[in-house]
């Protein structure tokens, strides 16, 4: 593994409806539990950061999961922020400028994609990125063909922290911040994504309403935002195929 490259895990947690946030808090706390115990194999792990999208929440998930987090024991090993703005754009954007200077990669890691999250799969990424990738991502459950397609999804990406922002960082209001980037560096870079295909577990959905209908919901409309936002840059999918690293 390259010394010259750090990780820092962006995870974003909020729920809109208060009666929600004890088990949204508890499951952080296992996800943060669980990247620890793996920084404990994989050092070059250097940040956790939580993220709440405070324009998107119901407004006590930040304060809970504060206390949960002194509670654990871990206020030392986690950082936690309530950004303002989109959740899929600007909330990460910020994110990336707390990462910016003290790692160098950013590894954004959706809640229900946490079981992905091992020595292994962070060694392949970062082998990826010891190949020259600027961005890399694992083909997960029903995402498979997707990521396969180059077509990176930040339920569990890894991005080159400078490249991102020197293109702009996250862009979009539809749910697919990835695709302007993604679009940005194979136009800066040309073969530089890098997808890695994984064997086994799954999206582990939180059983909540509104986490079931929000997950179908994007589920739904994915394929045809994506394709929307490709025709506002002026691209294909074909374009984002071609990226992929040999």
């Amino acid at each position: 593994m390259g010394t010259e490259r750090t990780y820092g895990v962006l995870v974003r947690v909020y729920t809109p409806k208060a009666e929600e946030v004890e088990s949204r808090v508890g499951r952080a706390l296992e996800h943060a539990r669980r990247i620890l115990a793996v920084h404990e194999e994989f050092s070059a792990l250097k940040r956790v950061v939580f993220l709440v999208p405070r324009d998107y929440d119901c407004g006590k998930t930040y304060q809970a999961l504060l206390c949960g987090l002194k509670e654990g024991g871990l206020q030392s090993s986690v950082d936690i922020y309530a950004p303002p703005g989109y959740h899929s754009c600007e909330v990460l954007n910020e994110g990336l400028g707390e990462l910016y200077g003290s790692v160098s990669h950013a590894l954004i890691v959706s809640g229900k994609a946490m079981s992905y999250l091992t020595h292994s799969a962070l060694l392949a990424i970062d082998q990826a990125f010891a190949r020259g990738a600027k961005v890399s991502g694992l083909a997960i459950d029903e995402l498979c063909d997707i990521v396969l397609a180059g077509r990176i999804q930040n339920t569990f990406a890894a991005w080159d922290i400078n490249a991102l922002l020197g293109v702009g960082g996250f862009d979009c209001r539809t749910d697919v911040e990835e695709m302007a980037p993604l679009v940005r560096l194979a136009l800066q870079f040309g073969r530089c994504v890098a997808p890695i295909e994984v064997e086994g577990s799954s999206l582990d959905v939180p059983a909540t309403a509104t986490a079931q209908e929000r997950h179908r919901r994007v589920m739904a409309t994915k394929l045809e935002k994506q394709q929307a936002e490709c025709r506002r840059l002026g691209a294909g999918f074909e374009f984002i195929r071609g990226a992929i690293m040999a």
